[in-house]
Protein backbone atom coordinates (compact mmCIF):
# COMPACT_ATOMS: atom_id res chain seq x y z
CA UNK A 1 0.00 0.00 0.00
CA UNK A 2 0.93 3.68 -1.04
CA UNK A 3 2.69 5.73 2.34
CA UNK A 4 1.35 9.05 2.11
CA UNK A 5 3.96 11.49 4.07
CA UNK A 6 2.77 15.43 4.83
CA UNK A 7 5.20 18.16 4.90
CA UNK A 8 3.90 20.87 6.36
CA UNK A 9 4.73 24.51 8.07
CA UNK A 10 4.65 28.60 7.05
CA UNK A 11 5.56 29.59 3.71
CA UNK A 12 9.36 29.78 3.77
CA UNK A 13 9.93 27.09 6.16
CA UNK A 14 12.09 24.93 4.03
CA UNK A 15 9.35 22.65 3.26
CA UNK A 16 10.15 22.09 -0.53
CA UNK A 17 14.13 21.36 0.00
CA UNK A 18 13.05 18.64 3.00
CA UNK A 19 10.12 17.01 0.98
CA UNK A 20 12.98 17.14 -2.57
CA UNK A 21 15.39 15.70 0.13
CA UNK A 22 13.32 12.88 1.12
CA UNK A 23 12.24 11.82 -2.41
CA UNK A 24 15.97 11.73 -2.64
CA UNK A 25 16.57 9.26 -0.22
CA UNK A 26 13.39 7.46 -0.66
CA UNK A 27 14.49 6.82 -4.49
CA UNK A 28 13.02 5.16 -7.38
CA UNK A 29 9.41 4.91 -6.13
CA UNK A 30 9.11 8.24 -4.34
CA UNK A 31 6.70 11.49 -5.81
CA UNK A 32 6.68 14.94 -4.19
CA UNK A 33 3.22 16.43 -4.83
CA UNK A 34 2.62 20.12 -3.77
CA UNK A 35 -0.32 21.66 -2.04
CA UNK A 36 0.19 25.14 -3.98
CA UNK A 37 -0.79 22.99 -7.25
CA UNK A 38 -4.43 22.37 -5.75
CA UNK A 39 -5.21 26.56 -5.55
CA UNK A 40 -8.24 27.29 -6.59
CA UNK A 41 -8.28 28.54 -10.14
CA UNK A 42 -8.44 32.10 -10.30
CA UNK A 43 -11.73 31.56 -13.22
CA UNK A 44 -13.53 29.65 -11.07
CA UNK A 45 -13.61 32.87 -8.21
CA UNK A 46 -16.53 35.73 -8.93
CA UNK A 47 -14.67 39.43 -8.97
CA UNK A 48 -11.41 37.59 -8.51
CA UNK A 49 -8.52 40.45 -7.16
CA UNK A 50 -5.13 39.15 -7.01
CA UNK A 51 -3.88 41.84 -4.76
CA UNK A 52 -7.03 41.76 -2.34
CA UNK A 53 -7.37 37.82 -2.55
CA UNK A 54 -6.49 35.55 0.72
CA UNK A 55 -4.04 32.96 -0.70
CA UNK A 56 -3.26 31.85 2.92
CA UNK A 57 -6.44 30.86 4.06
CA UNK A 58 -6.93 26.57 3.60
CA UNK A 59 -10.22 27.44 1.77
CA UNK A 60 -8.14 29.20 -0.73
CA UNK A 61 -7.19 25.42 -1.77
CA UNK A 62 -9.36 22.83 -3.16
CA UNK A 63 -9.14 19.92 -0.57
CA UNK A 64 -11.91 18.16 -1.57
CA UNK A 65 -9.48 17.09 -4.87
CA UNK A 66 -6.78 16.76 -3.34
CA UNK A 67 -8.44 14.37 -0.44
CA UNK A 68 -9.84 12.17 -3.74
CA UNK A 69 -6.22 12.39 -5.22
CA UNK A 70 -5.00 11.18 -2.48
CA UNK A 71 -7.34 8.15 -1.96
CA UNK A 72 -6.23 7.25 -5.35
CA UNK A 73 -2.95 6.87 -4.64
CA UNK A 74 -3.02 4.72 -1.57
CA UNK A 75 -5.25 2.30 -2.77
CA UNK A 76 -2.09 2.10 -5.71
CA UNK A 77 -4.73 4.19 -8.71
CA UNK A 78 -3.29 6.68 -10.57
CA UNK A 79 -4.14 10.55 -10.77
CA UNK A 80 -3.96 13.75 -12.09
CA UNK A 81 -2.94 16.04 -11.15
CA UNK A 82 -3.73 19.79 -11.47
CA UNK A 83 -0.82 22.50 -12.29
CA UNK A 84 -1.61 25.82 -11.32
CA UNK A 85 0.39 28.86 -12.37
CA UNK A 86 1.32 31.20 -9.44
CA UNK A 87 1.67 34.27 -11.63
CA UNK A 88 -1.41 33.98 -13.40
CA UNK A 89 -3.18 32.26 -10.14
CA UNK A 90 -5.10 30.00 -13.23
CA UNK A 91 -4.61 26.10 -13.62
CA UNK A 92 -3.24 25.46 -16.90
CA UNK A 93 -4.95 23.43 -19.45
CA UNK A 94 -2.45 19.92 -18.93
CA UNK A 95 -2.04 18.15 -15.42
CA UNK A 96 0.25 15.98 -14.72
CA UNK A 97 -0.56 12.42 -14.49
CA UNK A 98 0.99 10.46 -11.06
CA UNK A 99 1.23 6.96 -11.74
CA UNK A 100 1.53 4.78 -8.70
CA UNK A 101 4.09 5.45 -6.13
CA UNK A 102 5.74 3.87 -3.26
CA UNK A 103 5.50 6.82 -1.15
CA UNK A 104 3.64 10.17 -1.87
CA UNK A 105 4.96 12.87 -0.15
CA UNK A 106 2.76 16.25 -0.08
CA UNK A 107 4.29 19.76 0.69
CA UNK A 108 2.14 22.37 1.73
CA UNK A 109 1.02 25.11 4.36
CA UNK A 110 -2.49 23.68 5.46
CA UNK A 111 -2.05 19.81 4.40
CA UNK A 112 -2.89 18.80 9.02
CA UNK A 113 -5.31 21.73 9.08
CA UNK A 114 -8.46 19.60 8.91
CA UNK A 115 -8.70 15.47 10.43
CA UNK A 116 -10.18 14.93 6.85
CA UNK A 117 -6.73 15.64 5.27
CA UNK A 118 -5.07 14.55 8.38
CA UNK A 119 -6.72 11.48 8.25
CA UNK A 120 -5.16 10.26 5.17
CA UNK A 121 -1.02 10.49 6.20
CA UNK A 122 0.92 8.14 7.20
CA UNK A 123 3.35 10.65 8.82
CA UNK A 124 2.73 14.13 9.37
CA UNK A 125 5.93 16.46 9.47
CA UNK A 126 5.90 19.96 10.62
CA UNK A 127 9.01 22.68 9.66
CA UNK A 128 9.14 25.38 12.33
CA UNK A 129 11.29 28.41 11.21
CA UNK A 130 11.18 32.23 12.75
CA UNK A 131 9.04 34.65 11.17
CA UNK A 132 12.14 37.31 9.61
CA UNK A 133 13.48 34.23 7.96
CA UNK A 134 10.37 32.97 6.67
CA UNK A 135 9.94 36.40 5.17
CA UNK A 136 13.48 36.98 4.21
CA UNK A 137 12.77 33.38 1.69
CA UNK A 138 9.53 34.60 0.83
CA UNK A 139 10.79 38.10 -0.45
CA UNK A 140 13.37 36.60 -2.40
CA UNK A 141 11.48 33.98 -4.08
CA UNK A 142 8.40 36.15 -4.70
CA UNK A 143 10.59 38.46 -6.17
CA UNK A 144 12.56 36.70 -8.23
CA UNK A 145 10.88 33.45 -9.33
CA UNK A 146 7.17 35.10 -9.51
CA UNK A 147 7.64 38.63 -10.63
CA UNK A 148 6.41 40.58 -7.40
CA UNK A 149 7.44 44.14 -6.02
CA UNK A 150 9.01 43.88 -2.78
CA UNK A 151 6.12 46.22 -1.32
CA UNK A 152 3.56 44.18 -2.51
CA UNK A 153 5.42 41.27 -0.56
CA UNK A 154 5.63 42.71 2.56
CA UNK A 155 2.13 44.26 2.34
CA UNK A 156 0.94 40.59 1.51
CA UNK A 157 2.94 38.96 4.79
CA UNK A 158 1.34 41.16 7.30
CA UNK A 159 -1.85 41.62 5.74
CA UNK A 160 -2.79 37.61 5.16
CA UNK A 161 0.30 35.46 5.71
CA UNK A 162 1.48 36.29 9.68
CA UNK A 163 -2.55 36.52 10.74
CA UNK A 164 -3.56 33.02 8.45
CA UNK A 165 -0.13 31.48 10.23
CA UNK A 166 -0.84 32.15 13.67
CA UNK A 167 -4.62 31.33 12.71
CA UNK A 168 -4.11 28.20 10.34
CA UNK A 169 -0.70 26.98 10.48
CA UNK A 170 1.07 27.13 13.25
CA UNK A 171 -1.38 25.06 15.06
CA UNK A 172 -0.80 22.23 12.88
CA UNK A 173 2.44 21.41 15.06
CA UNK A 174 0.01 19.89 17.30
CA UNK A 175 -0.63 17.50 15.07
CA UNK A 176 2.93 16.59 13.37
CA UNK A 177 5.01 13.20 14.04
CA UNK A 178 7.85 14.91 13.70
CA UNK A 179 8.96 18.58 14.15
CA UNK A 180 11.79 20.08 12.14
CA UNK A 181 13.56 23.35 12.79
CA UNK A 182 14.95 25.30 10.03
CA UNK A 183 17.80 27.44 10.43
CA UNK A 184 19.20 30.47 8.37
CA UNK A 185 22.21 28.75 7.76
CA UNK A 186 20.93 25.38 6.89
CA UNK A 187 21.55 24.04 3.40
CA UNK A 188 21.63 20.66 1.90
CA UNK A 189 23.30 19.30 4.11
CA UNK A 190 20.27 20.17 6.93
CA UNK A 191 17.79 18.91 4.19
CA UNK A 192 19.43 15.37 3.94
CA UNK A 193 19.86 15.37 8.24
CA UNK A 194 16.02 16.27 7.82
CA UNK A 195 15.20 13.18 5.50
CA UNK A 196 17.00 11.08 7.15
CA UNK A 197 15.13 11.85 10.46
CA UNK A 198 11.79 11.25 8.66
CA UNK A 199 12.82 7.72 6.75
CA UNK A 200 13.76 6.37 10.42
CA UNK A 201 10.17 7.34 11.66
CA UNK A 202 8.39 6.24 8.78
CA UNK A 203 10.78 3.01 9.35
CA UNK A 204 9.16 3.15 13.36
CA UNK A 205 6.13 3.90 12.92
CA UNK A 206 3.18 1.03 12.50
Amino acid sequence: MTRIVAITGGSGAGKTAIAQALARRLARGAVVIAEDDYYRCATTIRDFDAAAYNFDAPEAKDHALLRAHLALARSGGPFDKPIYDLVTHTRTPRAERIARADTVIVEGIHLLTTPELRALFDLGVFVEADEALRLGRRMIRDVEERGRTPRSVMTQFFATVRPMHETHVAPQRAFADVVIVSHATDGADAANEAAAHIVERMSAKP
